[in-house]
């Protein structure tokens, strides 16, 4: 008996045994056939999976597939024959390994559902090939289980510990082209993973994104002419972040049109950028870089503006609440004229907050004109229209929360020395040198001059050094200079401009002249110049409010006399009316040398000037007025030109000190004189205002209109 227990007992462990070896030796094609079966099935027979091997432990749940293809052949065919297939996308996916531990292995056999510790998949590559036919707008809960069918089959549950992809690829192609979109070295860690097809989930996508840790070493997007690469990507779902190492953008010619570094956004929407295909987040940080734009010519009923754009839609539209861009190389091309040599900025930085929107295609301005944002940068340099002069703008600051413009210089300066500029003219010409520092507009409708180029400030404040220079020993300038007065050249700047007031500080004038005879300089200077400029505007709704532009200034005329004046110039006018008053303070009569000699041919032996007042009023033609100088003990030399040295021209010197009324008040008397001066069209407006003020001086010293 107990040997028939024995062998029947022997049997059971032979034909167990025997099982076992039997399903080791068919359980792997079982197995295939199974997963392949249910991949045809499901897919309705437009996908097939095959591997190459596989290793199985049942007992612990661990299975391997090495060398996974999945593909439709019947697709490809189609996409060859057609312009569109029954499928909008087809999928050719390639897998290195796929390794799947602590699996239910009934569960995956049976196609129901994949529970699992841990799936890895190693070096994937996925085509995605767009066949033609027209996708919808935005992704579907519908699109992407389609999506997951396709490839997964349809199993009702998945579920993981931990996804891991090592060394994937990725590849977005048309269906006859090379690929316009590549990922390159796709690592991914997606913790607790698990999804129900018997569930609405909205977006299969955004859901299983939402816990992802993903990094790419390479993005590479063909996007019409352009192609951008994106380097050293990483995306945390947990940490709702993105980092971005470098973006380059290059045109068709490859010209590197953008290049910007570390690049970060947080708090990120997955849902927007899946859904909407928005890239939404709380701020985008940025080292910056380059960064190219172009100008445009915008023509809006008769009215031509500029425009800025940016050559880039690789988002339909970006939500953002605040932007940082450390320091960037800015480069804007004129889009009319693509020969010409772009305008650029260096050590750009931006800083913008409460950004409502940012659409793809718009212009800077309508970007910028809705948030509160930031501008610096360096300066840069341009030649004038004339080529004669370097103008150079310093760095500079503009802020939309304080309304403020902040500009640390600006200079024109001079190609040519004072000599070779003489000899380069033919007539007589202003040679100028000017030095504004520390420009500082307040109260400025940033949002306005950014829309539409208009300058609108409460206040401005600027440091002046204004150095003219003229050579008299050249041909005089037979052209009129009607039109030219100060405020007359403010109707003709092409900006709109409305600044309240312009605060003059601390500033620099000087006049320098060559003289005729003496080929001598002279300079007239005005030091620590101080003053206000109100209702600075070239625009008519603001002149019908207020016509007048005043100036009150005070200043050191060369340094020795106190002098102050008021200015009233309509800015209406259309014949050059202005009226100027002022006065000046005591000073020693020869200290004027340093212009009369040279200028006028006079020398000041002695003598002392208490007080000058003048009233003027005048137009394009003329000046009129009248002036009262107080002097003492006036004494001339006239003088004559020499090879070697300036010398007396003793009689006229006698005449002119026995014209010259050696006081005022003379007796007890004061001598106002009235003037009328004509005005020669061919110099400008501070010389008939100078040769008016000469004109009553010199009747006053000598009691007639001419004389010296």
């Amino acid at each position: 008996m107990k040997k028939s227990f024995k062998i029947a007992g022997l049997i059971v462990i032979l034909a167990l045994l025997g099982g076992w070896i039997y399903w080791q030796q068919i359980k792997k094609g079982f197995i295939k056939n199974k997963i392949e079966t249910t991949v045809n099935k499901e897919t309705d027979s437009l996908y097939f999976i095959k591997y190459d091997s596989l290793s199985i432990d049942e007992v612990n749940g661990n299975a391997s597939f090495y060398n996974v293809r999945l593909q439709s052949d019947s697709l490809q065919q189609q996409l060859v024959s057609y312009d569109t297939v029954s499928s909008a996308s087809v999928y050719n996916v390639r897998i290195a390994e796929i390794t799947v531990n602590g699996v239910n292995i009934a569960g995956l056999v049976s196609g129901n559902n994949i529970q699992a510790k841990s799936i890895l998949l190693r070096q994937p590559v996925v085509y995605i090939i767009n066949s033609g036919k027209k996708e919808k707008d935005t992704f579907s809960s519908y699109d992407t289980l389609a999506i997951y069918e396709k490839i997964l089959g349809k199993f009702k549950s998945i579920q993981s510990e931990e996804i891991k992809i090592e060394k994937g690829m990725v590849y977005f192609s048309d269906k006859s082209g090379a690929p316009h979109t590549a990922l390159k070295e796709i690592a991914v860690v997606l913790k607790n993973f698990r999804i129900d097809s018997t569930k609405n989930y909205q977006n299969v996508i955004s859901y299983f994104v939402k816990d992802m840790v993903a990094t790419v070493k390479e993005v590479y997007v063909k996007n019409g002419d352009n192609t951008a690469t994106f380097t050293n990507v990483e995306y945390n779902a947990p940490e709702r972040l993105i980092k971005l190492k470098k973006f380059q953008q290059k045109n068709k010619e490859g010209k590197i049109i953008f290049d910007v570094n570390n690049t970060f956004l947080n708090n990120i929407s997955t849902d927007a950028f899946v859904l909407k295909q928005q890239l939404k987040a709380d701020q985008l940080v940025s080292d910056g870089g380059l960064l190219t734009f172009y100008r445009t010519k915008n023509k809006k009923a008769d009215v031509t503006s500029d425009g800025i754009e940016i050559d880039n839609n690789y988002f339909d539209e970006a939500l953002l609440n605040s932007i940082t861009i450390g320091n960037t190389k800015v480069m804007v091309y004129d889009k009319t004229n693509a020969a010409a040599a772009p305008f650029i900025l260096t050590n750009v930085k931006f800083k913008a907050v409460d950004i409502q929107k940012v659409s793809t295609g718009v212009t800077i301005k309508n970007l910028i004109k809705t948030s509160s944002w930031a501008l610096s940068a360096d300066g840069f340099n341009f030649p004038s229209e004339d080529k004669n002069y370097n103008m150079k703008v310093g760095a500079f600051e503009i802020n939309s929360t304080r309304s403020s413009l902040n500009i640390s210089s600006f200079a024109v300066v001079p190609k040519l020395t004072e000599d070779a500029f003489s000899k380069s003219i033919a007539y007589q010409k202003d040679l100028y040198n000017i030095s504004i520092k520390n420009i500082e507009l307040n109260g400025v409708d940033i949002k306005t001059l950014v829309a539409e180029q208009r300058l609108l400030a409460e206040t401005a404040g600027l440091q002046l050094t204004l150095k003219v220079f003229n050579d008299r020993t050249v041909t005089p300038n037979p052209a009129s200079k009607v039109g030219k007065y100060p405020h007359q050249l403010i109707q003709k700047v092409k900006m709109p401009i409305n600044i309240k007031k312009l605060i003059i500080k601390d500033s620099y004038v000087a006049y320098k002249e060559k003289g005729a005879i003496s080929e001598k300089t002279g300079v007239v200077f005005f030091k620590n110049v101080n003053g206000t400029v109100n209702n600075v505007t070239n625009i008519k709704s603001a002149i019908a409010l207020n016509n007048i532009m005043t100036v009150n200034a005070t200043a050191s005329f060369l340094g020795v006399s106190a002098i102050q004046t008021n200015w009233q110039l309509p800015l209406n006018t259309t014949t050059g009316a202005f009226t100027i008053s002022g006065t000046g303070g005591s000073y020693n009569a020869t200290a004027l040398n340093q212009v009369s000699e040279p200028l006028g041919m006079v020398a000041i032996k002695k003598g002392m000037f208490n007080k000058l007042t003048f009233n003027l009023t005048g137009n394009n033609l003329m000046a009129k007025g009248s002036s009262t100088l107080l002097y003492k003990d006036l004494k001339l030399t006239v003088l004559k030109p020499d090879s070697a040295a300036t010398k007396k021209k003793v009689l006229l010197s006698f005449v002119a000190n026995f014209l010259v009324i050696n006081n005022n008040p003379q007796n007890g008397t004061i001598r106002t004189n009235d003037v009328t001066q004509e005005r020669d069209i061919t110099k400008s407006f501070f010389y008939l205002v100078w040769k008016s003020i000469f004109a009553a001086a010199k009747k006053t010293a000598t009691g007639k209109d001419n004389g010296m």
